[in-house]
């Protein structure tokens, strides 16, 4: 009786064993990592109250704001700043546009953004590299 429960548990353990390792080499390749850098053009250098928010945006739909799928806001602001998105796969939907935006305020008030779009290839491996304008004068 003991050898047939040992024989019983073994495969069954093994099986377990097989299915979590495959687990998690599935869900690392089921994430889409998008990164690139922000940066401006003046040379200028930000207060040191300078926040940057970067995100990446589902821009599908006309005529309504765009859906923010993930959002990075950092103060401690350098030029060119890294970002970088790691989302699951399956939260994109086939046909849509994905987008980063970008923008850097100070003291709540807009300093740059990006103004023109920074389309996403999500099969891709190639950073994202966005230039934010200067806002006014």
């Amino acid at each position: 009786m003991k050898h047939t429960l040992a024989k019983l548990v073994m495969p069954v353990a093994l099986s377990f064993a097989l299915v979590v390792g495959l687990v998690g080499c599935a869900s690392h390749n089921d994430l889409v990592t998008i990164s690139g850098d922000v940066m401006y053009r003046e040379r200028i250098a930000l207060p040191a109250d300078a926040v940057i928010k970067v995100q990446l945006n589902d821009v599908s739909l006309q005529d309504t704001k765009a859906i923010v799928m993930a959002e990075m806001i950092t103060d401690n602001v350098t030029t060119p700043h890294q970002f970088e998105f790691q989302i699951a796969r399956d939260q994109f939907q086939q046909g849509h546009t994905y987008a980063i935006g970008a923008r850097i305020e100070v003291d709540g008030k807009l300093w740059f953004i990006n103004t023109q779009s920074y389309v996403v290839d999500i099969n891709g491996t190639e950073p994202v590299n966005v230039l934010v304008n200067k806002v006014g004068g």
